[in-house]
C-alpha cells in the first residue's frame, strides 16, 4: 500500500498509526458493520470469513472461510474506498500485532499531499485489481473443465 513513498512520507503515516495487539479469536471486522480504517498485519495471522449468522433472522448453513493473511498484508481497504460496511468478518487466528491507520487520518494524509495521494491511490488500485485477478483465477480453477481439444471442423490438424 505504501510502496514507492519516501521515508519522510512513511514517518508521517506511521505517526498517525496505532499499534494493536489482538488476542486469538477476537473479531477485528464484523460483516455488515462499518469499517474504521486500514490494518496492516505486522505479526500473526488473521482469518477472513462469512459468519453463519448474518442478522435479521438470516443464516448460512455454516461459516465460510475466505482467506487467511499474515505479516505484510493489509485489510480494511474496501471501506476506505466506498464507505460501506465490511463485506466479511475478520478475526485473529493467532496473537496478531496490527498497525492501524484510522480512516480520517488516511484521508487527511492523502488530501494534504498530492504526490503521496497519487502514489497511495495507485498502489491501492493495483492491490485491488491484483485481488480481483486472483479471484478470477480461483473461479477458473473451480469452473474450467479439462477436456481434450476438439478436432478442427475440416478434419485437418
Amino acid at each position: 500500500m505504501f510502496e514507492q513513498l519516501e521515508s519522510g512520507d512513511l514517518d508521517q503515516i506511521l505517526s498517525s498509526c496505532q499499534l494493536l495487539d489482538v488476542a486469538p479469536g477476537r473479531l477485528i471486522l464484523t460483516e455488515g458493520l462499518p469499517t474504521d480504517g486500514l490494518y496492516l498485519i505486522l505479526e500473526g495471522q488473521v482469518e477472513f470469513f462469512l459468519p453463519q449468522h448474518v442478522g435479521a433472522g438470516r443464516r448460512r448453513p455454516s461459516p465460510v472461510r475466505l482467506n487467511v493473511l499474515g505479516p505484510g498484508r493489509c485489510f480494511g481497504e474496501y471501506g476506505l474506498v466506498d464507505d460501506r460496511p465490511a463485506s466479511a468478518s475478520a478475526q485473529a487466528l493467532t496473537l496478531a500485532r496490527l498497525c492501524f491507520l484510522p480512516k480520517p487520518e488516511f484521508r487527511r494524509i492523502i488530501a494534504q499531499n498530492d504526490r503521496v495521494g497519487k502514489i497511495v491511490n495507485g498502489n491501492l488500485l493495483r492491490f485491488l485489481v491484483g485481488r480481483l485477478r486472483g479471484k478470477d483465477k480461483e473461479l477458473d480453477f473451480i469452473l474450467l473443465e479439462d477436456r481434450p481439444a476438439a478436432a478442427s471442423p475440416t478434419g485437418a490438424e
